[in-house]
């Protein structure tokens, strides 16, 4: 390495470790991250001298017992850095950098294809159960829980953290709970939340009109149907019916029969029609096996008198046998 290139490298190695310690400060600014970045892009170098300052952590133990004269060097011999110095202060640095480094939020996304039902262990012990076609997106910080619930339904089932608040953000509602278990789903107009244990604070993600966005508080046993023209607040009559599904099972009880073929299509990709008003309209009782939700639909057809005429492959049309 002739004179130049030997004093280039070791400047860039100076302004390693400054930029180490100004990103590791409290008072770090924005334009001081602009400013990083931009010396970051200016020359090849920087990137390698930034990466071989923050390697050090991984040779802490090899430094820590090294002498400070190796036996038989000679005084003007190169050396790997500058002198002891700069390798300590960069040590020491590198050591305050890395928990930062660290303790960036971390993300993930769990998903379960249609018809399946999919069981999380999220990354602090508390557990998901995503129902069929439901995705979620997970982000743990320092500071906070937050999962985003895109579309489907999942139970929470939630770990006490006073330090960290669980969020799950559905659509126009935030549900935040403390050592608490409960259902949310989420459609296209509106997310519905159940309390199973303990409470969850459900506060309005979006306020309008300058008006300070609603919270209100759930216990167990109650529900929230959140709307955009309005919330509502009622007791869950049958918390097992609400819940079948994380045993595969629909139980309806007095259920309109187009309400319940539309449940049993979220298991299916087969579309289900039915063309007769007076017919959808007819209510049910029975409990149906959402893991077969062919088998139950031709259970269905059987017990009201009903013909399934396909259409097509991927559908099919409730019609009265006698049509």
């Amino acid at each position: 390495m002739n004179q130049q290139r030997k004093l280039q490298y070791e400047q860039a190695h100076e302004a390693a470790l400054g930029w180490i310690a100004c990103l590791r400060a409290d008072s770090v600014s924005e334009e001081d991250r602009q400013a990083f970045a931009l010396w970051l892009g200016e020359d090849d170098s920087h990137a390698q001298a930034m990466d071989e300052a923050l390697k050090l952590w991984d040779d802490l133990g090899v430094f820590r017992h090294m002498p400070s004269e190796v036996p038989g060097q000679a005084a003007n011999s190169p050396r790997w850095l500058p002198g002891s110095i700069a390798a300590a202060a960069c040590l020491v640095l590198a050591i305050f950098l890395w928990p930062q480094i660290q303790n960036d939020p971390v993300s993930s996304q769990y998903r379960s294809a249609v018809g399946e039902r999919l069981e999380v262990e999220l990354p602090d012990g508390s557990l998901a159960r995503l129902n069929t076609n439901s995705r979620i997106n997970v982000t743990y910080s320092d500071d906070e829980r937050l999962i985003d619930l895109q579309k489907g339904e999942v139970w929470f089932k939630v770990e006490t953290n006073k330090e960290r608040p669980f969020h799950v953000d559905a659509g126009e509602a935030r549900v935040t709970a403390l050592g608490t278990a409960f259902n949310i789903r989420r459609r296209e107009e509106s997310t519905e939340i159940a309390v199973t244990e303990g409470v969850v604070r459900v506060t309005e993600l979006r306020n309008t009109a300058g008006n300070i966005a609603s919270s209100k508080v759930l216990r167990v046993n109650q529900q929230l149907l959140a709307q955009r023209h309005g919330w509502e607040i009622k007791t869950a009559n049958d918390m097992e019916q609400e819940l079948a599904w994380q045993t595969g099972q629909l139980i309806a009880r007095e259920m309109p029969l187009s309400q319940l073929v539309a449940e049993l299509q979220r298991y299916s990709n087969t579309k289900i029609f039915i063309s007769d008003p007076m017919l959808a309209n007819r209510t049910v009782s029975g409990v149906f096996e959402l893991d077969k939700p062919q088998v139950s639909l031709e259970a269905l057809a059987i017990s009201l008198g009903l013909a399934v005429q396909p259409l097509g492959d991927s559908a099919v049309q409730l019609l009265k046998a006698d049509q």
